[in-house]
């Protein structure tokens, strides 16, 4: 079957604006890169490319933006891990060299995570990251006479502080951004769903900085933190590697999830094991390898807002025998109590 013409197209004009980039013809392969681009937009490599020609012309402010539109195109494809990084490291150089530092920090950033020895990428980093914009604490109000008389406890609120994070296949990344803070001032404790960070100012205050409870189970044991010029540096090793995180940490939807579903399961005795049990007696399952209830707390634990109302309100309203992910179905009514074959449903009298 042969390819469709705008797709050769594309190609071919690519492949020219190769031999001309090689002949050192930097005008015609810009051009013959811009027509590969306008028959395929999609295609990160003609945009790396142009944005190399672009800088031997000396348009450097052109040649930033084609990389950064490359980063962005192949950020999401582990194929493509090589051109990412390239894209990142030659964005984060132009961008410095026109003095956007914000920006060329953070695809420096991105590109440390990826190869953390990369002697460019370090010194660019050193060079940048003294230059990027202050942070500017925003001042907490204070409390009104009728908050202060009121019964519910206060919530201690987070320190005000600007922070990043983004990620890779093995690591969430944290970036918290304090300057000057002596290495010996800071330190991190980790868990299997937090991280505490306790900063001693220069002024002899003491910050604490609380991330909890993360999205996803992290390894506490392999998690690392630096501190640097500019910020202090969190390496969050995934309990699952290659699980992607939508979220630094849970929602309030989340968070209340868990809460009704832990409530549930201590006034109504909840086993998933046994669960499991039944349904690999019934269906004849062999025994799994996993810990069964911790099966079912990860299914739980990763799945989206309508499985999870899902699951509280079948297992709850059944009794504990059955059990649904089909938020669609079980939202259309009460979900009945099923028991094992040869038994029958008791009322549950106090």
């Amino acid at each position: 079957m042969s390819k469709p013409a705008n797709e050769t197209a594309d190609i071919a004009l690519f492949q020219q604006g190769n031999e001309a980039y090689f002949d050192d013809e930097y005008e015609q392969a810009e051009s013959l890169y811009t027509q590969a681009i306008a028959a395929n937009h999609t295609n990160s490599e003609y945009y790396l490319r142009r944005a190399q020609v672009r800088s031997k012309l000396g348009n450097l402010e052109s040649a930033a933006s084609d990389a950064q539109k490359a980063a962005t195109l192949c950020a999401d494809k582990s194929s493509l891990l090589r051109r990412y990084f390239k894209a990142l490291h030659l964005h984060g150089k132009w961008a410095a060299e026109l003095k956007n530092y914000d920006e060329a920090a953070e695809s420096l950033r991105k590109a440390a995570v990826i190869n953390p020895s990369h002697e460019d990428i370090k010194k660019l980093l050193d060079t940048v990251e003294p230059l990027t914009t202050p942070v500017v604490s925003e001042p907490v109000a204070e409390k009104s006479e009728e908050a202060a008389g009121s019964s519910q406890p206060a919530v201690p609120a987070r320190p005000k502080v600007r922070h990043e994070w983004y990620q890779n296949d093995e690591f969430v990344v944290l970036e918290i951004f304090i300057k000057r803070v002596q290495k010996d001032a800071a330190s991190v404790e980790f868990t299997e769903k937090s991280v505490s960070v306790s900063v001693k100012m220069a002024t002899g205050s003491e910050n604490n900085y609380e991330f909890e409870p993360l999205l996803h189970s992290i390894v506490p044991g392999e998690s690392t933190f630096e501190v640097l010029s500019t910020k202090i540096e969190i390496r969050l090793k995934k309990a699952n590697s290659g699980n992607k995180w939508d979220h630094l940490e849970e929602t309030d939807a989340q968070q209340l999830a868990n809460q009704k579903l832990s409530l549930s399961s201590s006034r109504k005795g909840v086993s998933w094991d046994s669960i499991a049990a039944y349904a690999e007696k019934e269906t004849k399952l062999k025994p799994s390898e996993q810990s069964v209830n911790e099966l079912f707390q990860n299914i739980y634990r990763d799945a989206d807002e309508d499985t999870r109302r899902a699951m509280l309100k079948s297992y709850t309203e059944s009794n504990g025998t059955s059990l649904s992910t089909d938020w669609k179905s079980v939202s259309k009514g009460k979900v009945e109590t099923v028991p094992p074959t040869d038994t029958y449903a008791k009322p549950y009298s106090s």
